[in-house]
């Protein structure tokens, strides 16, 4: 690879070392996976050097300081994220001060005395009785009007589905399949997350038929699967949470993270107790690691009680 590819184009550049060079700290190749998860990351950084005219060959500690500030709000606190970027902009800056096109390497300070977090904070989900009575509320009445249920629909495919608030969002009428004898939702890749076909759970596929015929008899000059008005507005994501925090509310369950996040990790945990694999798992949910459903596997310590107090108790 030519070296003034990194100056010329530099995404190209990334993605062939990645795939032609780059190893962790074992000296082993990445995983597809992560070399996916590598690219998004990469694009993410070099869109925001690129918007405060920087470039890869000038690029300093104050410039990765403002990353990682303009990050913060996709970042929680306590988890990896911050330290993942970190090397991988440390990786980045090495290699490009061996091909003499950097002097020095501002990530290596910074990476003095970060650490692994001991422990990333537990996903939040709902007991196995909660899902159930959330799954209950996710049928539809024939009687309801468009916008109840858009409502209804919109927590059975997040609950059903285990696609994320903006992969929802993102959807267009084609995507939802509802004429083959197993519904299912085709999500593109956006991101870190791979394009995947995802087969519905069997609770929401009545609903979902019910909303797919009434969206195809709504005029509307948009084909986007969910819409805030007859006009094609996009669904904002605040108006999914409240959908959610509704659902919720009918069924009598209760969390600390009453986001789509919830019924995500909800989603992810149901399949792996009815005994799918963390690879399975991970690819329904469009993950580029095993990191997350990981996590949530090690809340499956034991059979879950209908109304055991640590469940109830949880974070």
């Amino acid at each position: 690879m030519a070296d003034d590819l990194w100056i010329l184009d530099p995404d190209t550049a990334y993605n062939e070392w990645q795939r032609a060079e780059a190893t962790g700290a074992d000296r082993r190749a990445f995983a597809e996976r992560s070399i996916v998860q590598h690219r998004a990351m990469f694009a993410r950084f070099y869109r925001y050097l690129a918007s405060h005219r920087t470039t890869l060959t000038t690029f300093g500690t104050d410039d990765i300081d403002g990353f990682f500030s303009h990050l913060e709000r996709d970042c929680k606190p306590g988890t990896s994220t911050r330290l993942r970027y970190l090397k991988l902009i440390d990786r980045l800056a090495r290699h490009l001060k061996a091909l003499n096109l950097r002097t020095d390497n501002p990530a290596a300070t910074l990476m003095t005395g970060e650490r692994w977090p001991e422990d990333e904070p537990t996903p939040v989900f709902l007991s196995p009785d909660e899902d159930a009575r959330l799954q209950a509320i996710c049928r539809a009445d024939a009687s309801e009007s468009f916008k109840a249920l858009r409502n209804v629909a919109i927590v059975a495919l997040l609950l059903g589905s285990g696609v994320t608030a903006a992969e929802l969002r993102a959807l267009s009428k084609d995507d939802l399949d509802v004429n083959q004898s197993r519904v299912s939702v085709f999500v593109k890749k956006r991101g870190p997350r791979i394009a995947r076909r995802v087969p519905v759970d069997a609770f929401a596929v009545e609903t979902l038929r019910a909303y797919a015929k009434a969206r195809a008899a709504l005029s509307c000059p948009t084909n986007l699967l969910f819409v805030a008005t007859a006009a094609g507005k996009p669904m904002k994501a605040g108006t999914l949470g409240q959908c959610v925090q509704a659902s919720l509310r009918a069924a009598n369950a209760t969390a600390s993270d009453e986001s789509p996040r919830l019924l995500r990790n909800t989603y992810g945990r149901r399949h792996l107790i009815q005994g799918k694999t963390n690879e399975q798992v991970s690819s329904l949910m469009g993950l580029s690691s095993h990191r997350t459903v990981t996590r949530l596997r090690e809340t499956i310590t034991a059979p879950i009680e209908a109304d055991d107090p640590q469940e109830n108790a949880r974070a």
